[in-house]
C-alpha cells in the first residue's frame, strides 16, 4: 500500500495509508486543489491530477448536503415610543433623588398612555414591559418624593416653638 502525503494549513501532513486518504477525500477534508505526493511520483501534484485516487467521483468541495431552508425570522413588532419614554423618565427620576417627581409624573402618564396604545393597537406592538417598568419607577419616585416632603415637614414642625 502506498504512503501518501498531502498539504494542509498546518503544512505537510502524512504519511497516511491509501484507505485513510480516500476517507479524507470522501469527507471533504482534502479537495481537488490539495497537493498530494507519494513515493514514486516525480513532484507534488493537485489531487485532481492523480487518477489512481479516483477524484472524478469526489464532490468538488466536500460532501454535498441538501439545501437548507432559509432562516425565517418572524416580523418584529415595533416598540411603543411612549413606553420607551416612560421607562427613560422613570430611570432618570431615580438619578434626581429628592427631585424625582419632576420626571416621575411624566413616567406615570407615559406609562399609562403606552399601555393603552399597546392594548388598542390594531397590529401587535411591543413595549409592554418597558411601560410597566416606567410606571413602577414613576410611582416609586412619587412615593419617595412625598415621603421626603412629609419627613421634612414633620421635622420642621417638630422644631417650631
Amino acid at each position: 500500500m502506498a504512503q501518501w502525503y498531502y498539504g494542509s494549513q498546518a503544512g505537510q501532513t502524512g504519511p497516511v495509508e491509501d484507505h485513510e486518504i480516500r476517507a479524507l477525500i470522501a469527507a471533504g477534508s482534502i479537495v481537488p486543489e490539495t497537493l498530494v505526493w507519494r513515493d514514486g511520483m516525480k513532484d507534488w501534484m493537485p489531487l485532481s491530477s492523480v487518477p489512481e485516487l479516483g477524484v472524478h467521483s469526489v464532490a468538488p468541495y466536500g460532501p454535498q448536503y441538501p439545501a437548507q431552508p432559509a432562516y425565517y425570522m418572524p416580523p418584529v413588532a415595533p416598540n411603543s415610543g411612549v413606553a420607551i419614554a416612560s421607562m427613560v423618565c422613570g430611570i432618570v427620576s431615580f438619578c434626581l433623588c429628592y427631585f424625582a417627581v419632576i420626571l416621575s409624573i411624566p413616567a406615570v402618564i407615559c406609562g399609562h398612555l403606552a399601555l393603552s396604545q399597546i392594548k388598542n393597537s390594531p397590529m401587535p406592538m411591543a413595549g409592554r414591559g418597558m411601560a410597566i417598568a416606567g410606571l413602577v419607577l414613576g410611582y416609586i419616585g412619587i412615593t419617595i418624593t412625598l415621603g421626603g416632603l412629609l419627613f421634612f415637614g414633620f421635622a420642621i414642625a417638630a422644631n417650631l416653638p
